[in-house]
Order: structure tokens, then sequence, then C-alpha cells
């Protein structure tokens, strides 16, 4: 009777596994590790590497692909992009487990849960003369946000922008808000990570996006999720001015429900420059008065979640066309026309609105101001660079290209 339970554990166990590791596609899976079921080979390669100088190193021949990664560092970032994460520790891993497993115990939260520190990138400060910041558990879990699609099943009827606007963020309420008095090192790099999983997830419910390949859905994620994140962040705050009882014209929503006076919030500015603050702000502060403006605009427009959407995907897939130009403008210029269509569609069949001309140009003057807050912010990049005002080094540099960190 005991071998007839321990065959038919087996065989259970067998016919819930897949027959081959998710990483290398090649070796017969042995069981879940870091998150994936994976292969015995992969998991040790990746407990060996993940916090080696691999991590943070490109490609070293260029010959590897899809199907064989034949240098660390892109095997290393196959297991990232597979789902793999330090985070995820198991217990009780084993393909066969105990018969009578024991009690579960609970586990404390670290204290970066508590204080709401970043979980996914991972910062080095050991040269004084720069910070290392490597982004590849973050991508990591990006891409695993994308592969898993849309949290939940949408009903809108083929209307893609109605689909996309499903991954917005909640409504602002405004007794919800929390005031930050500082933002430091903790508190910026979790803002980084909130909207590149934001963004992976608004994404995912995008269905012309996910029959993109896997590279190309990750390269428009980075050169996005942070043009993304500014007017989202604008709209955010011109709808907490709409809410609250009182707020300063200095007052931004930084993220969800975290708000800051841009004058008078500390800033801790060691892990990014070695200049004065004082300094530091001169140069990295953005044109406050445009941005003023463009909240204002918001406030006046009040756009509806579907008029929203429409203006982030126009703002994002025409930056990452004008970018890379190519196949990828292609793709996005094809993005904007099934969302054109799909806004036309919601104007005169929603809302019986026939005549939307004028409405849907100050929706463009609006991503317009923030096209050229990007230009502009091009050529402050240039003095920062020239007196070498950041000492911040990316594993993936192109992630922060005109947002202000690079």
């Amino acid at each position: 009777l005991f071998f007839l339970c321990f065959y038919m554990k087996i065989a259970k166990i067998s016919h819930i596994l897949p027959q081959k590791c998710e990483i290398c596609k090649i070796q017969k899976c042995h069981g879940n590790h870091f998150g994936v079921n994976s292969c015995r080979a992969c998991a040790a390669f990746f407990r060996r590497t993940v916090n080696s100088k691999w991590s943070r190193m490109r490609c070293l021949g260029g010959s590897c692909n899809q199907i064989s990664f034949l240098c660390k560092p892109c095997r290393l970032q196959q297991c990232f992009n597979g789902g793999m994460m330090t985070n995820n520790f198991q217990y009780n891993r084993d393909v066969i487990c105990p018969m009578d497993p024991q009690p579960t115990v609970s586990i404390p939260k670290s204290l970066e849960i508590y204080l709401g520190k970043p979980y996914f990138v991972m910062l080095s400060e050991k040269n004084s003369e720069k910070t290392e910041i490597d982004l590849h558990r973050l991508l990591g879990e990006a891409s695993k946000i994308l592969s898993q699609g849309s949290a939940s099943p949408s009903f809108c009827a083929g209307n893609q922008l109605k689909k996309l606007s499903l991954g917005l963020p909640n409504q602002i309420i405004a007794p919800r808000f929390k005031m930050a008095e500082k933002v430091a090192k903790a508190e910026l790099v979790a803002n980084w990570e909130y909207y590149v999983k934001k963004v992976a997830a608004w994404l995912a419910h995008f269905d012309d996006f996910r029959r993109l390949d896997v590279d190309l859905q990750m390269k428009l994620l980075q050169s996005i999720w942070h043009i993304w994140s500014r007017l989202e962040k604008l709209s955010a705050t011109a709808k907490y001015r709409k809410t609250a009882q009182s707020y300063k014209k200095t007052d931004v929503v930084l993220q969800g429900d975290i708000v800051v006076d841009v004058e008078h919030v500390y800033m801790d500015t060691r892990w990014l420059s070695n200049f004065p603050l004082e300094q530091f702000r001169r140069f990295m502060i953005h044109s406050s008065c445009d941005q003023y403006d463009v909240t204002q605009a918001l406030y006046d427009l009040s756009p509806t979640d579907i008029e929203l959407t429409y203006m982030l995907a126009q703002l994002c897939f025409q930056y990452a066309g004008n970018r890379y130009q190519g196949r990828i403008l292609e793709v996005c210029d094809r993005f904007l026309t099934v969302l054109s269509n799909d806004l036309h569609d919601y104007y005169i069949k929603d809302l019986g609105m026939l005549r939307y001309a004028g409405r849907l140009a100050k929706m463009m003057q609006v991503n317009n101001s923030i096209q050229e807050n990007i230009r502009k912010g091009r050529e402050r990049m240039q003095l920062i660079r020239c007196f070498g005002v950041l000492k911040l080094e990316f594993s993936h540099p192109e992630m922060f290209l005109d947002s202000g960190f690079h």
C-alpha cells in the first residue's frame, strides 16, 4: 500500500509539472526554483551568478539568440525574463513533497516591505564616485507581468481602447493621500519600480501589443515607461486638486496616493550626485511653469478614462516611433490607427458626440506641451553630462533616456 501511494504521488506530480525546463527549454524540469519550473542546471546557474559581475554586463559575443544563449550575461538575462527572482524562496520545493506536510510557518515581512523600499532594483554604492543600478530583476518581473496578460477578463466588444483603459490606476480620492516630506534613495527608486510595473500591467491589456515578440515588447516598455509616468502624474495631480479641500500649486502626485510639495520637500541626493543640494536642484528641476500649465489644462479638460488612455497611448507610441524609426515606427503607427478608430467609435456611439474635433485638439495640446518639455530636458541633460552632475550608472541606460537621470 505504501509503494502504491508513493508511485501514485509521483505520477500526479509528473502530470502537473512541465516536461522541459522553462528557461533553457532543453533539459527535463526538476522542480520549482526561484519561482519558475526549471532544471537543476539553470537553477544552480542563477543562484551562482545573480549577484555576480555577469549581472552588470551585456552580451559578450553577439551570437546569442532566442534559442541559444552562449554567454553568461545573456543566459542570466534569460533567467530574469523567464521570471526567476531571488525573492522567490521555496520551502518544500522538491518534486516529491512529504506525505504529511508540516503546518506552514508565517515568515515575517522584511523592513523593505514595511518602509516601501524598492524590491526589484538593486543598488551598489561601494564606489563613492558612482552609484550602480541593476535593473535585471525589475525587467524580469516586468516580462512576467506582460506574459501573464491582464489580471481580469474584460468585455469590451472588440474596442481595444476601452480594454486598455481598464489598466489605468484606481480613481483618485483625496482623503487617502499622504504628504511625503522626504524623497531619498528608497522613495525615488521605488517610484521607478512602481511605474515600470504599472506600465507593463497597462500594456498587458492591449491585444495588439501582446501579439508582438517578447524582445519588441520589452524594448517598447523600456522606452515609454517614464513618458507614460509624466502624463499620468500630471493627470493624477489634476484629479487630486478637484477632490482636495485645499492644496498648493506646488503639490504634485508622486505615485499612487503619495503627494509631495516640490518646492519644500527634503531631498537626499548624496547617492545621485556629489554636487551640493542647491546646485543639484538648479540642474535637475524640470521647467515648473510648463508642468503647472499642463496640470491646469488637464484640470479644465477633465478627460474621461477612455480619453486619458488615448492621450497616454498617443504620447508614448509617437515618442517610441520617432525614437527608433523603422519597424517600431510602423508598429506604433498601426497601434495609433487602431486606437484612433476606437476613440472615434467611443465619441460617436457611446457619447453621441458628432463634433469632437475641438476636444481632441485640447488633448493633443497637452501632449504637445509634454513633448516640448522633453525636448527642453535634452538641452538641460547636455549640461548635466558636461559638468558630471549625476553619478548614476545603469545596467540598462536606454531605459532612462529622456527621463532626466541619464
